[in-house]
């Protein structure tokens, strides 16, 4: 699966490195409450199939949420805060701010 992502220099700029491990679900539910509308076209940029979105969709009276779960349970990935860096950064999402804030591993 190739992805190409566009990150904004200005989020990198402060991002000195990503946080290591997985969200927990309290962080994933802030994250949630972040994304709001924005929660499939992110679901698409971090894997998910559109019908598996369409079933959360159906199904779950927290979507965002529900979905942000689903994808933390099934991701093989090591570097699950950078996936959701870019994922959070492309441009079809757009949520560059809240990129840096939740994955970013602040310059000090």
């Amino acid at each position: 699966m190739h992805h190409c992502f566009k990150l904004q220099a200005s989020c990198l700029s402060r991002v000195v490195g990503f946080k290591e491990g997985k969200p927990g679900d309290c962080d994933l539910d802030d994250l949630a409450g972040k994304i709001c509308a924005k929660w499939q076209e992110l679901g698409l940029r971090l894997g998910i199939s559109q019908d598996k979105l369409d079933e959360i969709d159906a199904n779950e009276k927290r979507k965002a949420y529900r979905m942000l779960l689903h994808w933390r349970n099934i991701a093989a990935s090591t570097t699950l805060y950078r996936d959701l860096y870019n994922a959070l950064s492309h441009d079809g999402v757009g949520l560059n701010n809240v990129a840096a804030e939740f994955c970013g591993k602040e310059t000090t």
